[in-house]
C-alpha cells in the first residue's frame, strides 16, 4: 500500500494506517478499546499484532484481501461445532483478536522439539480427533475449501507448460479425468486443518492438551490427509503415539476401527497429495517451494505415474 516505506520508521507500530482500520473494524463490534500495538508480522497482506484489548495482552489479526477474512468465519463455525480453539474476544468483517497465548499462565506456543514429544502428539490427537468428529457433521461442510478441487483441466495442462518433464503424467491423468475426479469425491469428508507445523499449534504447559490455530486453510477433505500432514512433520516416535492416540480414540467411541476406510483414503492420498502440491507450486508459486521438491522428484523419474496408473488402472 502507498506510504508504507515512510512508515516503516516507526519500529513499533510501522503501518499506523493499517491499525487504524483495526480500530474502525473492531469499533462496530465492541465497545472496548485496543491500544498498544506491536507487529508481529506482515506478510501477503495479513498483519499480526500484540495488544492490549481492554486492558488485556491479545493479539489481533487483520486481512486485506476479503478470500484471507474466511479465517474469521472459520474461528464461528469451529465454535459453533464444539472445537477448542484460542479464546477470541471480538470479530470484526476484516479483524479478529484473541487471547495473547505468550502471556498465558496455562498455555505457550509450540516449539520444534514438540515435534519428537510423544505427549505432546497425544495431546494434538486428541484436538484432531475432535476436529474431525464434529466437523463431519459441520452443515456447512459442502461449501468449504477442498485442496483437490484444483484438479482442473485447464489447471493439469497449465502444469504441462510448465514443467515439460510431467507431459506424460498430466496427459495421462487428462485421459482418465472423470475417473480420477469420482475417486478423490468418493471418500466421507469431515472437517481438515491442512496446513500442519509447530508454529500453529499452542500446548498446555503440563501437556495435557493442545489446540491448532491459524484457519486461514481449514477446509473439506479426508481425516488421512491431515494424518499424513500431521506425522510428516513429527519424529516417527511422536507419529506412532498421535496415530496410536487418535485410532484409540476412534475404536473408543465407535467400537470398531477405520481400517477400511483408512485404507483408501490413503490410496487416494498417496496419488492425489502429490499431484496437488505440484498443481500449486507451478500454478500458484513464482518459485518451487521446499515443501513441493519431493512431489516433484516423483513426477520427473516417473514414480508418481506409476502409482497414478496402479490406483486408476
Amino acid at each position: 500500500m502507498a506510504g508504507f516505506d515512510a512508515d516503516l520508521q516507526n519500529p513499533v507500530n510501522p503501518y499506523p494506517y493499517i491499525t487504524k482500520l483495526i480500530e474502525r473494524d473492531l469499533q462496530n463490534a465492541s465497545a472496548k478499546s485496543i491500544r498498544s500495538f506491536r507487529l508481529i508480522s506482515a506478510k501477503s497482506g495479513v498483519y499480526v499484532y500484540k495488544c492490549l484489548y481492554d486492558g488485556v495482552p491479545a493479539v489481533v489479526k487483520y486481512f486485506e484481501r476479503i478470500d484471507d477474512r474466511r479465517e474469521i468465519s472459520n474461528y464461528r463455525l469451529l465454535a459453533r461445532h464444539g472445537v477448542p480453539t484460542i479464546q477470541t474476544f471480538a470479530f470484526g468483517e476484516s479483524a479478529f483478536v484473541m487471547e495473547d497465548m505468550s502471556a498465558s499462565c496455562d498455555w505457550r506456543l509450540g516449539t520444534p522439539e514438540d515435534l519428537d514429544d510423544a505427549d505432546v502428539a497425544e495431546s494434538l490427537a486428541r484436538w484432531y480427533f475432535a476436529f474431525h468428529e464434529n466437523g463431519a457433521a459441520v452443515p456447512e461442510l459442502l461449501t468449504l475449501y477442498f485442496e483437490y478441487d484444483s484438479f482442473t483441466v485447464e489447471n493439469f495442462r497449465a502444469v504441462i507448460q510448465k514443467f515439460p518433464e510431467a507431459k506424460e503424467l498430466f496427459q495421462f491423468l487428462l485421459t482418465r479425468y472423470d475417473q480420477l475426479r469420482e475417486l478423490i469425491y468418493k471418500p466421507s469428508f469431515t472437517l481438515t486443518y491442512n496446513d500442519f507445523y509447530w508454529v500453529n499449534f499452542v500446548l498446555r504447559k503440563d501437556k495435557t492438551a493442545a489446540m491448532m490455530f491459524d484457519y486461514n486453510l481449514l477446509g473439506k477433505g479426508y481425516r488421512f490427509s491431515d494424518f499424513r500432514n500431521v506425522c510428516s512433520s513429527m519424529s516417527a516416535a511422536a507419529g506412532a503415539a498421535f496415530v496410536g492416540e487418535y485410532n484409540r480414540l476412534y475404536a473408543e467411541k465407535h467400537g470398531r476401527a477405520r481400517t477400511e476406510a483408512e485404507e483408501f483414503e490413503r490410496r487416494v492420498d498417496d496419488v492425489a497429495g502429490d499431484v496437488f502440491q505440484i498443481i500449486l507450486a507451478f500454478t500458484e508459486k513464482k518459485e518451487i517451494p521446499k515443501w513441493a521438491e519431493d512431489s516433484i522428484e516423483k513426477a520427473k523419474n516417473g514414480t508418481l505415474l506409476s502409482k497414478v496408473k496402479k490406483l486408476l488402472l
